[in-house]
């Protein structure tokens, strides 16, 4: 089966038959794209900088480090990992079994994909709304430091969630124009096969 990138650069006679669907999943595709990458940087970065300034400190103050120190991470390693989950959705890096997709004609692959999709979907959106009832549960719970809240964590639950949602879309907006060809094919580097 012929696969295409995950943001396929589409031909204007591809465009044409797909039309306005092709074009809003590459604008969901891009923005969830861009917004993941961000919260990725942003959060990598401060990861980085909060350990690497810990470990510094454990050798020069008295105290032995940074006593928030453990707190931080707690609350942004969540982030870190739902933005990377929606990526590799959108880069098709999970991992599938698809021995029975490859024995299907183009448009029951077509439906069984699509199938798959509204089963993702919805099961993302059941995971996502419980996240936000546990979110609003642990919000009395706070960090001893910094008196951060619990919930900062389940809202990430949520909102990735979220974004794995509007990613799934994207992808059923381009099989149910293009057909199965245009699911995402990671790069071999990246399959560990």
């Amino acid at each position: 089966m012929t696969r295409v990138s995950p943001l396929p650069h589409h031909d204007e006679q591809q465009l044409a038959t797909g039309g306005g669907a092709l074009s809003m999943a590459n604008i969901i595709d891009r923005s969830v794209g861009f917004i993941c990458r961000a919260v990725i940087l942003l959060t990598g970065l401060a990861l980085l900088v909060l350990l690497t300034a810990n470990v510094v400190a454990r050798y020069v103050m008295e105290s032995g480090g940074f006593r928030f120190s453990q707190e931080l991470p707690e609350r942004l390693f969540p982030w870190f990992i739902m933005a990377g989950v929606a990526l590799a959705v959108q880069k098709g890096g999970h991992m599938a079994v698809e021995s029975l997709l490859a024995r299907l004609s183009s448009s029951g692959a077509r439906v069984l994909l699509l199938v798959g999709f509204v089963i993702i979907i919805a099961s993302y959106a059941i995971l996502g709304w419980e996240a936000l009832g546990v979110a609003d549960i642990v919000s009395i719970e706070t960090s001893p430091v910094l008196g951060l809240s619990s919930s900062y964590s389940y809202y990430a639950l949520a909102l990735g969630c979220l974004a794995v949602i509007l990613t799934t879309f994207a992808l059923g907006l381009r099989v149910w124009k293009l057909g199965p060809e245009a699911m995402p094919t990671p790069d071999p580097e990246e399959t560990g096969i």
